[in-house]
């Protein structure tokens, strides 16, 4: 992996939406160290908000034009940027050793820096399936998770922007491994299966379970216990009678989902 090959769209501050082409490597070594200093010993939210504003921000993943956006996503930069936040991490007793204790033994992690507040950080990772960006960052999430580590689920977002900041610690692997995982929804357990074929057949056969009010409360119940996945059961169970009404129907399943499953 070079740096200096890969291109990214860098703004000149939030106010910025058209950007320019630069070099990663650019991104993260030409730095203004005198704003971010400023900006790490100041004690006014407001000027700490306006100064990192006016610092130069970048997309990571990949480079964008017109302006930044999804759809307008010219060419993926094969990497993506997460960050790990103080606050979302106060749990872990070894905060301000991460660096040294879990991402540089990650065989994945290409970069790893504080964050331009120096109190979080932002890794860089490269991607084996930069067309599949959110569902590698899902399967991210999962791994982090197993170090007990919470990443900003903002940064699912292909064109979310990167603060420039800097690091005198920070950590280099330009031979990191693209990482490989994908995230797939769960299979849906065998109960819900067997309920939607149950519900299915009772719909082909129009079989009215719920002519008696006890019986159709009975079956709501039943059905709250999958969640908001057995409301679509309800409907459909209940439309086959003459007298079903939609909205009610939608009431008396949110109301069981809420005393039923206490």
């Amino acid at each position: 992996m070079n740096f200096n090959e890969i291109e990214i769209t860098v703004y000149n501050g939030v106010r910025d939406t058209k950007g320019h082409r630069a070099t990663l490597n650019d991104f993260l070594t030409k730095v203004d160290y005198k704003t971010i200093d400023e900006l790490r010993s100041c004690n006014d939210d407001e000027r700490r908000r306006l100064i990192k504003q006016s610092l130069p921000q970048a997309t990571i993943s990949g480079v964008f034009a017109p302006s930044r956006s999804a759809e307008n996503l010219v060419e993926h930069s094969g990497l993506i940027c997460v960050d790990v936040d103080r606050k979302d991490n106060t749990h872990i007793d070894n905060f301000d050793t991460l660096i040294t204790d879990v991402f540089s033994q990650m065989d994945e992690v290409a970069f790893a820096a504080h964050s331009v507040s120096g109190k979080g950080y932002f890794l860089i990772i490269p991607l084996k399936y930069p067309e599949r960006h959110t569902e590698q960052f899902k399967k991210l999430v999962q791994v982090f998770a197993k170090y007990k580590i919470n990443i900003d689920q903002a940064c699912s977002d292909v064109c979310r922007l990167r603060c420039q900041s800097y690091d005198l610690h920070q950590y280099i692997n330009l031979d990191a491994k693209p990482f490989p995982g994908i995230y797939r929804e769960p299979r849906k357990p065998i109960v819900f299966q067997k309920v939607a074929r149950l519900c299915r057949q009772i719909e082909q056969n129009h079989i009215d379970l719920t002519s008696n009010y006890d019986d159709w409360v009975k079956i709501g119940a039943a059905l709250s216990s999958l969640g908001e996945n057995g409301r679509q059961w309800y409907h459909l169970c209940s439309a086959q009678n003459a007298n079903y009404n939609a909205a009610e129907c939608d009431r008396k399943f949110t109301n069981l989902l809420r005393t039923t499953r206490k």
